[in-house]
């Protein structure tokens, strides 16, 4: 396990060797990229920071570099999407 700033974490990864299998899962970001990153959206210091989509965010190698430059461009286009899918909730209800 890494942390935020891409420091290991723990003994998490000492256990990896004695595992019989393991499954890598990967997230992407918003722009379509594979997101090997997690970019911390509140501006907390503390090592450890319990939080889901509220404080942490994956985001791909370039975005990462950018940091709170695209947690800007990321809630425009959240946004955006709350607008779209307001106006399917709504076209959808009156139907």
């Amino acid at each position: 396990m890494m942390l935020m700033k891409r420091r290991r974490f723990g003994s998490v990864l000492d256990i990896i060797p004695l595992a019989d299998s393991v499954t890598k899962l990967m997230a992407h970001e918003i722009c379509g990229k594979r997101a090997f990153f997690t970019l911390r959206k509140t501006k907390e210091t503390q090592t450890e920071l319990i939080g889901e989509v509220d404080v942490y965010m994956p985001v791909c190698r370039q975005h990462y570099a950018n940091g709170h430059v695209v947690m800007e461009a990321a809630r425009n286009v959240l946004e955006s999407y709350k607008v779209k899918s307001d106006s399917f909730v709504k076209a959808t209800s009156v139907v």
